[in-house]
């Protein structure tokens, strides 16, 4: 097992596991991530799967440069939060106290009826802004 290094991430002495990624991903950071049918982890697409957790903001390769920061190579660990209170990127504007779900590309948007959540906005964020989230995995009836 490699050495890990979280410094700079706020997830409040939250539980986090490791994971092997199923496919190449090309920035996995903050990212809703789910299991594909090997039991390997890759990003949600859409609400229809349980969820695993969110990707940490140091997760992947870890360039200064920015080049290929949060990279990810099939069979790499993925270092990903699975409860409590977090951050995701958004891919929707989403509202104060909103249920949210998984959408394209493993971005947060507003949770549907049937959809499984992945958690509770603790912040409004506009798209692509960071969304503070209680992690707490159910589905929306």
């Amino acid at each position: 097992m490699k050495n890990r290094n979280f410094n700079g991430v706020q997830i409040n002495q939250s539980v986090t596991i490791v994971e092997k990624a199923g496919t190449d991903i090309s920035d996995c950071r903050n990212r809703i991530m789910v299991y594909d049918d090997n039991g390997d982890v890759v990003l949600a697409e859409d609400a229809t799967k349980p969820v695993v957790g969110v990707a940490l903001l140091e997760a992947g390769y870890n360039d200064i440069s920015g080049k290929a920061a949060g990279f990810v190579a099939s069979g790499d660990d993925v270092d990903i939060q699975i409860k409590d209170i977090g951050f995701v990127l958004a891919g929707a504007e989403i509202a104060k106290g909103a249920e949210v779900a998984a959408g394209a590309e493993g971005l947060a948007k507003p949770a549907e009826t049937g959809e499984f959540v992945v958690g509770m906005a603790l912040s409004p964020a506009e798209e692509g802004e960071f969304l503070r989230i209680h992690i707490i995995k159910y589905q929306k009836n």
